[in-house]
């Protein structure tokens, strides 16, 4: 009987066909009393090395088949094999405790796990994944346990799983993968970004599915919406076949518009840009023509690590995304985490509220150390190409005062050390704090530029905790208020000729995207992946049909009539293109 399920859309695309179902067998980690405690490492570095064995090759093979931007993934995964932190509380504990090898690294393992997941940003919960895919890998060395791989499939089938590692997906067998259906994961995990590297639909999130599911069943897998079909009905098959030779014909239209200067159908030019929040990810916006980096998440550099990173290591990152992506501008976020989040010595500050709680420029302005470390590497970074320094979760003009102060401060050192940098960095903040929103007008006199970042605006607008499944479902881009809000800010950006981005979802949302330009926006900033489908939006928008659009939705009261006023036009303006393709053909 057919079913549907609705999961996260993480690679786009339709895939129909059987199902494998692919269980990495869980084994019992032995808890017993040693003697040895030298023999216990020898045992540990042997593991360690096979482990290593087995990485390089893989990092060799998805080199060879996805490029090195994407076999630097499995970097991650090597690295973490040399985590100093790790190994010395190991060898510490395990002289303390005097039990096996084993049983020390799974509970370490676990509860540097946890800490990751504890952190209030999907991107840095999905680093807990790497950590667990290294640790089993080591484990199963050490017990001489067989790990199941997906290497050679008998036939093109749908891979169903409750979680599959990154190492899982680059040794996966390519010629037989039609899609890939997971009960965890998300958009920014590296099992998602190499899903859309090997451009296979995939939809994430969907819980417990894979114990539900039979090997060998028929699905239907719809990667752009995040479905999920069970036993579809043959006038159902029919359907997404259909809709799938659509996809793929609009898929190669868009791609030739890719390198295209993006302008509405009269001459505006809305940047599209890309966020990104590894370095790994700047090559698929350069294939993508990204016109630069609206949102750069510089907190991965503080993840993973025992030690603070230092300006020189900051430096070469930033600078090593300047310069690929230039002569685009490249907008670096200064770290929007909270203190006990991100390095193992400050752990014990745990928070019952961290989103609102000691976080973003909030931790920075109360540890000038690490902040003016990070500004003087971004500054530095600016004499290498087209940098923009951007504040988060500035709530108000005082704020922002005292970050430009700790900015200035770093920029008098440099002068009076004769080190290099751009004396006219722009200089932005993100709009994503109601009271941000109340007092545009007077931040706008203080700064070049502004980005609305939707996820956290909505969240804290709405008082829904997008996290939360139980009330995810109120977390409503479409809300009426929501809608006031970026119009407000919009207006009083163009009011004081500052440009306005949105680097939230909504930003590669093409549903919003008439409405957006419509308001004024000058750039939008997206997961790369969107970055085709939102262009071809643009270049078929006027912008007084989108002007009249907006006025339209400022007046409606509920969410269904905003989602249902976008449907709409959407559809009459796509409808009217062909209309117009058509009888011009």
């Amino acid at each position: 009987m057919e079913s549907t399920f609705h999961g996260i859309a993480v690679s786009p695309g339709i895939a129909i066909g059987p199902v494998l179902v692919f269980d990495v067998d869980r084994f019992d980690i032995p808890n017993y009393a040693i003697t040895d405690v030298k023999g216990e490492l020898r045992r540990l570095a042997r593991a360690i090395v096979e482990t290593r064995n087995e990485l390089t090759h893989l990092y060799k093979k998805t080199a060879a088949e996805l490029g090195e931007a994407h076999a630097d993934i499995l970097n991650v995964h090597l690295m973490l094999l040399d985590d100093v932190e790790m190994r010395d509380t190991l060898n510490a504990r395990l002289r303390s405790e005097q039990v096996n090898v084993e049983y020390i690294l799974h509970t370490l393992a676990e509860a540097y796990s946890q800490t990751l997941s504890n952190i209030d940003d999907p991107v840095f919960k999905d680093r807990a994944d790497d950590l667990a895919d290294v640790v089993d890998r080591v484990l199963r060395h050490l017990l001489d346990e067989v790990r199941p791989d997906l290497q050679h499939m008998n036939g093109p089938s749908l891979v169903v799983s409750h979680e599959l590692s990154p190492s899982d997906t680059a040794t996966i067998d390519q010629k037989n993968l039609l899609g890939v259906v997971l009960d965890s994961g998300s958009l920014t995990s590296h099992t998602a970004i190499l899903t859309r590297a090997l451009g296979v639909p995939a939809v994430m999130g969907l819980e417990h599915l894979s114990s539900h599911i039979e090997h060998g069943i028929e699905i239907i897998v719809d990667g752009k919406a995040g479905l999920v079909i069970l036993e579809p009905e043959p006038e159902t098959i029919a359907r997404y076949q259909a809709k799938k030779v659509e996809e793929e014909r609009e898929k190669e239209k868009l791609k030739k518009t890719a390198s295209r200067h993006v302008q509405t159908l009269d001459g505006v030019h809305i940047a599209t840009q890309a966020n990104v929040a590894l370095p790994i990810e700047v090559r698929q916006c350069k294939d993508l023509s990204a016109e630069g980096i609206g949102l750069y998440r510089t907190e991965f550099l503080f993840l993973n690590r025992d030690t603070l990173p230092d300006e020189e290591e900051q430096l070469e990152a930033y600078c090593m995304v300047c310069k690929a992506m230039a002569p685009h501008p490249v907008t670096l976020r200064t770290m929007d985490i909270g203190g006990d989040k991100f390095v193992a010595h400050l752990q014990g500050l745990r928070e019952d509220n961290p989103q609102l709680g000691w976080r973003a420029v909030r931790f920075c302005l109360e540890r000038p150390d690490i902040f003016k470390t990070q500004l003087r590497a971004m500054l530095r970074a600016s004499a290498c190409g087209k940098i923009q320094i951007m504040f988060p979760m500035i709530s108000g003009v005082g704020e922002l005062r005292k970050v430009k102060a700790v900015l200035e401060e770093v920029k008098q050192e440099l002068r009076d050390e004769g080190i290099a940098f751009n004396e006219d960095v722009p200089v932005g903040i993100m709009i994503e704090v109601p009271s941000a929103v109340a007092l545009a007008d007077l931040l706008a006199k203080e700064c070049d530029f502004f980005s609305l970042g939707t996820n956290d605006l909505i969240q804290y607008s709405l008082a829904v905790d997008r996290v939360n499944e139980k009330i995810a479902h109120l977390y409503e881009p479409a809300h009426p208020a929501v809608i006031r809000m970026l119009y407000h800010v919009m207006t009083i950006a163009e009011k004081f000729k500052i440009p306005c981005s949105v680097c939230g979802e909504m930003a590669g949302d093409p549903r919003f995207t008439e409405l957006l330009i419509g308001m004024g926006v000058t750039g939008l900033s997206m997961a790369a992946i969107a970055l085709p489908t939102v262009r071809g939006e643009i270049n078929t928008i006027n912008m007084d049909t989108a002007r009249e659009l907006v006025q339209s939705v400022l007046d409606l009261e509920l969410a269904d009539d905003v989602n249902a006023a976008l449907d709409a036009h959407h559809d009459l303006r796509w409808g009217a293109l062909a209309s117009r393709e058509g009888t011009a053909s």
